[in-house]
This record gives C-alpha cells, structure tokens and sequence, in this order.
C-alpha cells in the first residue's frame, strides 16, 4: 500500500511539472509574440509575461504543497513551511491582475493611436 501511495505521488509530481514546463516554454512565449504584435513597447510585453511566468512557477509551487501534504510523511512536511510565502505571493496576484490588464489595454491604446 505504501508503494501505491509513493508511485501515485511521483506520477503527479512528474506531471505537475511538467504541465509547469509546457506552460512556461510554449505557452508564454506565444502570448509574449501575439503581445508584441500589437505592442510596440518591448519591455512592457517582457515584463508581463516574466509576471506570468513568476504566478505559473507560484500556482506550480502550491500544488507541490498540496501534494506534499496527501501523503503526510514526516520529513517531507518540512517543505510545507514555504506554503504561507507562496500564499502572499499568491494573494498579491488578485489585485495585480486588474492593475495589468490596464496597463496592458493603455499601452495598446497609445500603440494604435501612434500609428
């Protein structure tokens, strides 16, 4: 029973990050490109999209937690001492989505009135 509940730990730590991987190396850059066909202002797209990859590797962060946590050993509790960190970190992100996609639609506001 024990090596079931190892194995099914594994397998979905394998699996969360590699969801993580997918998302930070093929997702994001392709926002990053459809941002910067209508943006002009480079290090506003890069800094967006260093936002997102900073919430998904968050996001991949507290499921570790989660799963860490499924299985109750002892020295792997230990790691769970980063969860409230990750909590604030996560909370911030609820207040700054707003804020980003402002300032996402004034920047592409003044690139569409420049040209």
């Amino acid at each position: 029973m024990a090596v079931d509940i190892w194995i099914t730990f594994i397998l979905k730590l394998i699996f969360v990050l590699l969801a993580g991987h997918i998302a930070i190396t093929k997702i994001v850059p392709l926002i990053n490109d459809f941002l910067l066909s209508f943006i002009k202002d480079k290090n506003a797209v890069n800094s967006f999209t260093s936002l997102i990859d900073i919430f998904i590797l968050v996001i991949i962060g507290l499921q570790i937690m989660s799963l860490v946590t499924e299985i109750n050993n002892g020295y792997l509790n230990y790691i769970v001492v980063l969860q409230p960190a990750l909590d604030a970190i996560k909370s911030l992100f609820a207040y700054l989505q707003w804020i980003l996609l402002v300032l996402i639609a004034v920047v592409a506001l003044k690139n569409i009135k420049s040209n």
